[in-house]
Formats: structure tokens, C-alpha cells, sequence
């Protein structure tokens, strides 16, 4: 009965995205019309799906997203406002960094809606800071890698791609954004902590734009439905050969619908668990912090797209995504190809019946033939993983 419900589900949700408008450029402003027509009005948080009557704010939309560099060392956990009951994070990023380790960004639509403490903070690195600009985002941090060598620290990109971005090593801090944790007995590089209530203030003391330009909105389902027929309670996800002493492990929870990890030390929860496989190097860095013979060697994310994963509601499905400028698009390849297929059998027939002279494809032009994957409402966790040196997900 299970596999039969499921399968009515799945079917309606494909034609959903076969005819959904979301598909033809998922994650662009509408466009003008000229025809009278009313145009769509966004009113859900960009980051969730969610509207106003689930608590998002409007007037959000007008404000930029928020983007904040998180540890994740043992010394770090559990992390304060990971697992905030009103205002934890709308996405978490997890991915590797340098000697193994892996450090967080989390990214909120509605920074004037944060955890009362945000930590610990730490330093910015190149991949964090262009994930980050695929959302028009704020930068917020503490310290950041240098370039040296051949290594492209994060003070260059900063300076190339012009990322407005709050730094607490120069940041003229005259509203008391950054502290130390004072509770915590460990060393103090892992109590760099921040307050939310200050985020507002703190954007403002600045020249930092504040209004939002084109930047990636997700596409979500209008309820939360299984997206598969695969039945997936658990996964296991190393990120890369270096990583495998500390894989992030989720549990499906039946009765709330959402996934479960301990590896924070906290009750952290996700709706959605998105994992985007791609392309990593390893930069060695001579001298680090001057001292002679301590090289540290970073690792690097390319953006380049590939193959994914996406987990919600217990269900499984193969996703693809890619980055076009400054947007991460999601994409559905099982509805892309079945649309794909009409719109080759419409053109056949249109050539035989009618005898059109552009009959190529239902699409034509030059628009978008990719079918968008579309993400249950709620909070969303992305496992960045390497597809080049070892990075895997295990469904369990």
C-alpha cells in the first residue's frame, strides 16, 4: 500500500514539475510582462519555502541574506545557535577545509531573526566566501586565510569578486558584535562567539549595501511530499579521503518527518539534506604563520557541478546542479529528460502534421530546458563533498 501511495504521489509530483512555472529559470526574478498580466509577487523566504503564515517576515526580502563561518572542531561543540528552537539557521554548508577538518556556513534570509549567541566564529576561506556569493550574501567572520605562494587566501577573493563582508580582526566594533564565551573551559581561539540581537546594528555602522540584487531562490513544493519511492532512514557522508575519521550521519525520524544528527553535540534537525558532489584541489601553504617548516595544506571546492543527492521525507533522489553566474541551480534530471522526450515527440509531430520549419524542441530559443529539483519547505543541511578524491554517501 505504501509503494502504491507513493508512486501516485511521485507521479503527480513530476507532472507538478513538468508544467511548474519554477522550472524554466528557477531561480531568476520574474520577468517583466508587457501583456497586463499580473506578475508574481515572491513572498516565501528564498532560503525555506516558508510564507507568512509559517512566520516569515516579508519585509526580509528586502534585506540581504546573512552568512556566517561557524567551527566545527570537537573543542567547538556543541555550537551556539546551531540548534536554536525559534531561529537556527536556514541552510547549514558543511565541507572541508584545511588537515582534515570541516567548518560550517550558515546562511539566514532574515538577519534581523537570529540566535541570541552565533559561534564559535571563525576565519573565512575562498570556497565559504563564493558559496556565499551564489546568495548575494553578507560575510560575516572572524579572521581569514592569506594568500601566499600558490595558495589564493580569502583576503584576495574578498578583494577581486568585491564581497561585502564584516571581518572582527578590522571591524570598528562600536556595538559589540563579537565576544569571547567566558563558560567554557577551552582554549580561546574556540569561544569567538557572536550576538545576533547586534547583526542588524552592526550592517548598518557600515557602507555595505543592504538591499538585495539577483541572487539563487530555491524551489520548493507547495506541502512536503516524498520525492521518491526510495526509502532512505539513514546516511553516512564522508567528504573525502582526508575526512573519513568524522563522517555526518543522519537519521530519519518517521513520526516529525525530518533528519537527525548527534554529530554536534546538539538535537539538530533538517527537513532537507542536500549532497553536491564536486571538484576539490589541495594547496600547500609554506610557513604557516611565519614559522618554518609548518605547511598547511587547504583544500578547494571548484563550483564545477556534477551529480547530488537529495534527502527528504525519508525518500531519496538523484539530483544534478551546476552554477550559472552567480545562482546554484538544482536540477531534476529524471523530469529533464522526460521533458525533453515530449518535447522531441511534440516537434515530430509538429514536423509530420504541419510541417513547421522550427519544430526542434517544445522550448525553442535559447531559454532553459532543465527541470528544476524541488526541496520540501523547511530548513535545508548541504554536505559538500569531493567527487575527485574520495567523497562518498552511504544510504543505510
Amino acid at each position: 500500500m505504501k509503494k502504491s501511495v507513493l508512486l501516485t504521489l511521485v507521479a503527480i509530483l513530476l507532472a507538478a514539475l513538468i508544467c511548474a512555472g519554477c522550472s524554466e529559470s528557477p531561480q531568476q526574478e520574474p520577468a517583466e510582462d508587457t501583456s497586463g498580466a499580473e506578475v508574481p509577487v515572491v513572498t516565501e523566504n528564498p532560503l525555506t519555502g516558508e510564507n507568512e503564515s509559517q512566520g516569515f517576515d516579508v519585509s526580509a526580502l528586502e534585506r540581504r541574506v546573512a552568512a556566517f563561518v561557524v567551527e566545527n572542531t570537537p573543542d567547538s561543540r556543541p555550537q551556539w545557535g546551531m540548534d536554536d528552537e525559534k531561529y537556527s539557521p536556514d541552510i547549514i554548508l558543511q565541507g572541508e577545509v584545511e588537515g582534515g577538518i570541516t567548518r560550517t556556513l550558515w546562511m539566514f534570509a532574515d538577519y534581523s531573526k537570529l540566535p541570541e549567541i552565533i559561534g564559535p566564529m571563525r576565519s573565512a576561506r575562498p570556497p565559504y566566501i563564493r558559496f556565499s556569493e551564489l546568495f548575494d550574501a553578507i560575510f560575516i567572520h572572524w579572521g581569514q586565510s592569506s594568500s601566499k605562494g600558490d595558495y589564493v587566501g580569502a583576503n584576495t577573493v574578498f578583494k577581486k569578486d568585491k564581497v561585502d563582508h564584516i571581518n572582527q580582526m578590522t571591524f570598528n566594533d562600536t556595538v559589540g558584535l563579537y565576544d569571547r564565551d567566558q563558560t567554557r573551559n577551552t582554549s580561546m581561539e574556540h569561544r569567538g562567539i557572536l550576538y545576533g540581537a547586534k547583526v542588524p546594528d552592526a550592517i548598518n555602522s557600515t557602507k555595505i549595501r543592504k538591499k538585495p540584487t539577483d541572487y539563487t531562490r530555491l524551489c520548493f513544493n507547495d506541502f512536503t511530499m516524498p520525492v521518491s519511492v526510495e526509502d532512505v532512514n539513514k546516511i553516512t557522508v564522508n567528504y573525502s579521503e582526508r575526512t573519513d575519521w568524522e563522517p555526518t550521519v543522519w537519521t530519519y525520524n518517521e513520526k516529525d518527518k525530518k533528519y537527525y544528527t548527534s554529530n554536534f553535540e546538539n538535537d539538530l534537525c533538517r527537513d532537507n539534506l542536500l549532497v553536491l558532489f564536486d571538484k576539490t584541489e589541495y594547496v600547500d601553504k609554506a610557513n604557516y604563520k611565519g614559522e618554518a617548516g609548518h605547511t598547511v595544506t587547504y583544500c578547494d571546492y571548484k563550483l564545477a557541478g556534477g551529480k547530488g543527492k537529495l534527502y527528504t521525507y525519508g525518500t531519496c533522489k538523484d539530483i544534478e546542479w551546476k552554477v550559472n553566474g552567480k545562482q546554484l541551480i538544482l536540477i531534476d534530471p529524471a523530469a529533464t529528460a522526460a521533458r525533453e522526450q515530449a518535447a522531441a515527440e511534440e516537434g515530430e509531430e509538429a514536423e509530420k502534421d504541419e510541417k513547421a520549419e522550427n519544430a526542434e524542441s517544445a522550448e525553442g530559443g535559447d531559454e532553459a530546458t532543465y527541470v528544476a529539483a524541488y526541496l520540501n519547505p523547511g530548513k535545508t543541511w548541504i554536505g559538500w563533498v569531493s567527487s575527485n578524491h574520495g567523497g562518498s554517501v552511504t544510504n543505510n
